[in-house]
């Protein structure tokens, strides 16, 4: 029997649980006094137990940017908070967004329960009445009033069902019933050769069920849905960009359209990767990003990312503008001595990497809202003045890149031959593509659509010839 769910109006309490980011959490933990191995240099608690520092299974005794779970009275969930406070200390741990995103989900859980005085630690007898499936159903209503969609509720399920393996693991835990049932599947897929493999993946009853939904071919899926723009589009974009005479974000959207880089990376690139223009060999320059760098990537996924040697000489010339000096001043030295290249006007990153020691750390975490204001308030009001207006997303330049790339590597080579299935690998390997079924939905983009788009070269040199008059300081 389904679980019912109360539609009638609800008394939310005043006070919720919440979860607040401690910036940095120092590890400690307690031994037997009389064990010999410990520390002479530790505090002996109530004379029987000693605390040491405690280093994670990735060595750290620090940990950065951990959300804790606080319940209405302001004391601490310690159920909820330990569990993020394990999920920290892992050996490769989830990154502070999404910890966040963890703690949000565990607490929309706990006050959903709290409303209706639903214990979470309970099991009863009847399926509905277990807290999980109680959860699931109020998700569901949620989704059917259109108030939550579907990815979210199961994205908050998943945290939901990881937190209880967790505590199953615990000595204070003991459910009589279980939270869901566990279903197998096996399920198949493309690898990043385009040969057919599968896997066996276990799902539970509490998953919600969504219908595909059709790609009706207006868009890309690449991390999300992208639309590509026209030729047209994109030198229009190009002038308007210009007229708003933003040097950063002029430098930092040339970056996108002749890279394919995400905002990720656009923005947490550092000046030691941009080159003396005089050193560089070659029509472009190569910076990695990723793991074991300055500059970050989505999943941390390590690549090399390249842009047209003009586009560096550029970017050298402005970090050694007064007006970038300015903006240094104002940010600071960074812990690791490689400043940002691209700076706001109070000398905050646009986004702080996650490799900077000073994230979380006194200042807030910047994750692209200047850029986004940018769009919203000067940017996009100037596209929706066009007798023919688009919308725009800086996501979408990436898709330009892939578009323009595909036309200038596959241009005049027959579908059939190997030259096509080279080129294709070729726009996989510079788009980052991990699967090459990705880089096949901007060939099938490229197919359905009868829109115009251009060499990258040729894009190139057009964006060269209007930077190149742009005084940058």
């Amino acid at each position: 029997m389904p679980a019912v769910v109360n539609r009638k109006p609800r008394q939310t309490p005043y006070r919720k649980y919440r979860y607040v980011v401690l910036p940095r959490i120092f590890l400690f933990k307690t031994e037997n006094a009389a064990n010999d191995e410990c520390a002479t240099s530790t505090v002996i608690i109530q004379g029987k137990y000693v605390i040491q520092p405690f280093k994670t299974e990735s060595g750290k005794d620090d940990l950065r940017n951990v959300p804790v779970i606080l319940k209405p009275d302001g004391s601490i969930w310690h159920h909820g908070s330990l569990y993020l406070l394990s999920r920290a200390s892992e050996y490769n741990p989830p990154s502070d967004q999404t910890l966040r995103s963890y703690a949000k989900g565990l607490v929309d859980y706990i006050n959903t329960l709290a409303v209706d005085q639903i214990d979470y630690l309970s099991t009863p007898i009847r399926q509905g009445s277990r807290p999980t499936y109680h959860y699931r159903a109020e998700l569901e209503a949620r989704i059917s009033e259109n108030q939550l969609a579907i990815s979210t509720a199961n994205s908050r399920i998943s945290t939901v069902i990881n937190f209880y393996r967790w505590m199953k693991k615990r000595y204070d835990y003991h459910p009589t019933q279980d939270l869901w049932t566990e279903i197998k599947r096996y399920v198949r897929f493309s690898n990043s050769k385009g040969f057919s493999s599968g896997k066996e993946v276990i799902t539970t009853n509490l998953h919600i069920k969504q219908s595909q939904e059709t790609n009706t071919g207006e868009y890309v899926v690449d991390g999300g849905k992208l639309y590509p723009y026209t030729e047209e589009q994109q030198r229009t974009l190009a002038k308007i960009l210009f007229k708003t005479t933003n040097t950063e974000m002029i430098l930092s959207f040339l970056v996108a359209l002749t890279s394919g880089a995400r905002s990720l990376a656009t923005y947490t690139l550092r000046t030691s990767d941009i080159l003396i223009p005089n050193t560089v060999q070659g029509s472009e320059v190569a910076i990695k990003i990723g793991r074991n760098t300055g500059v970050d990537n989505k999943n941390n996924k390590k690549m090399k990312i390249y842009i047209p040697a003009w586009l560096n000489r550029l970017i050298y010339n402005y970090i050694h503008s007064e007006r970038y000096k300015r903006r240094v001043a104002k940010a600071g030295q960074p812990t690791d001595g490689e400043q940002y290249v691209f700076l706001t006007s109070h000398g905050n990153p646009f986004h702080t990497s996650k490799s900077d020691m000073r994230r979380g750390q006194g200042q807030a975490i910047q994750e692209g809202s200047s850029v986004r204001k940018f769009i919203s308030e000067t940017l996009q009001p100037a596209l929706n003045k066009l007798e023919s207006p688009f919308k725009f997303r800086f996501h979408n330049l990436r898709a330009c890149f892939g578009m323009n790339l595909l036309e200038e590597k596959l241009k005049g080579l027959p579908q059939d031959s190997l030259a096509y299935t080279r080129a294709v690998g070729k726009v996989q390997q510079r788009m980052g593509h991990a699967d090459i079924s990705t880089t096949n939905r901007y060939l099938s983009y490229r197919e359905d659509n009868e829109l115009k788009f251009q060499a990258q070269s040729m894009f190139e040199q057009h964006l060269q010839s209007i930077s190149e008059n742009y005084v940058y300081s």
